[in-house]
């Protein structure tokens, strides 16, 4: 928690003080007993030592200017302990605590300074995750309503065989080899408010697999500016994708008013997943018996949110009688 640095009472008649010097700067690490400033009383120019220890984040009072007496002059922080969050324009959201649902790799890899993260023993933990399978997807547009067009509520998983290991197998050899799973979803067939508010529309969207290798050299790039080639892969995918949707609904051909094709690499852009995961790390069998994966970290006054976290921390073992309770 933060701890106030404030203007002490240095003599029985002074009720205000200035302050004529900082001997700190922000970000100073300071011990207890160390001169932070110098004080001038009714009485004379003082030395003013800390009584608490920690970081100096921020300097309320500037040299020169008058204080009352137990007036914050400046604003201590527990050494490590999370103070807010610094924009990438340089601007500071001070808060007594942060909630990240950035994601693991993000939170720890990306936000944080890297030597907290080392300190704290993240950098090792890190190693023992590794992130999901990136995902292709298909944001489809069409000019008739989901009645009109005899849209299901319900989703279609799509899978080439009964051995989904082999298929998978094939496919990360083979990107010509048939998606080992193709989810088509009809949101606006589930939303009853949507033809309110979108008349004589539907839409429906397509999600696959695809490994983040496939698109890795064009990692880092600008969305919308990534070149020919990388269009005419991306098309090439989508029509795939668009043929599994023709096949289950044939009365949708011509109905189509527009398609977009996401990739790996747009989830990167959008999203700021480095490998364009669809659902964060990985959900191996290591993966839930890490017992750090909760919502609760290391550093002080900082906190996780989302699925990762709350499926860690409950594990597969207390699931059951959660569910009950959810739903009794």
């Amino acid at each position: 928690m933060p701890i106030n640095i404030e203007m002490p009472k240095l003599s029985d008649t002074m009720t205000e003080g200035t302050l004529v010097k900082w001997n700190k700067q922000v970000g100073d690490v300071i011990e207890i007993g160390d001169v932070v400033a110098e004080v001038e009383t009714d009485k004379a120019t003082m030395e003013m030592e800390a009584f608490d220890e920690g970081v100096l984040t921020e300097i309320l009072i500037q040299e020169g200017e008058k204080a009352p007496v137990g007036a914050a002059l400046g604003v201590l922080l527990e050494d490590g302990e999370v103070s807010g969050v610094e924009m990438d324009d340089g601007h500071h959201i001070d808060c007594p605590c942060v909630i990240s649902s950035a994601g693991i790799g993000n939170t720890f890899s990306g936000l944080l300074p890297t030597d907290v993260v080392e300190e704290s023993g993240y950098e090792n933990l890190l190693e023992t995750v590794r992130p999901s399978m990136a995902h292709l997807g298909v944001y489809i547009g069409l000019k008739e309503t989901a009645q009109q067009l005899g849209l299901p509520k319900t989703n279609f998983w799509i899978y080439p065989g009964n051995d989904y290991d082999a298929a998978l197998d094939r496919f990360l050899q083979d990107k010509d080899a048939p998606f080992p799973v193709v989810y088509i979803s009809f949101p606006s067939a589930k939303d009853p408010d949507y033809e309110n508010r979108h008349p004589g529309t539907a839409t429906i969207e397509i999600v696959a697999p695809a490994p983040f290798a496939w698109f890795e050299q064009w990692q880092g790039t600008t969305w919308g500016k990534r070149g020919e080639e990388y269009e005419t892969f991306k098309a090439q995918l989508g029509e795939r994708l668009m043929q599994h949707l023709y096949e289950k609904l044939p009365q949708l051909k011509g109905k189509v008013d527009y398609y977009e094709v996401s990739t790996p690499v747009s989830t990167e852009w959008f999203s700021g997943y480095q490998h364009g995961e669809l659902y964060g790390l990985d959900h191996t069998a290591g993966r839930l018996r890490q017992e750090w994966l909760g919502p609760c970290t290391k550093i002080p006054d900082l906190w996780l949110a989302g699925m990762l976290t709350t499926m860690a921390m409950v594990g597969m073992r207390k699931m059951t009688p959660l569910m009950k309770k959810i739903y009794s």
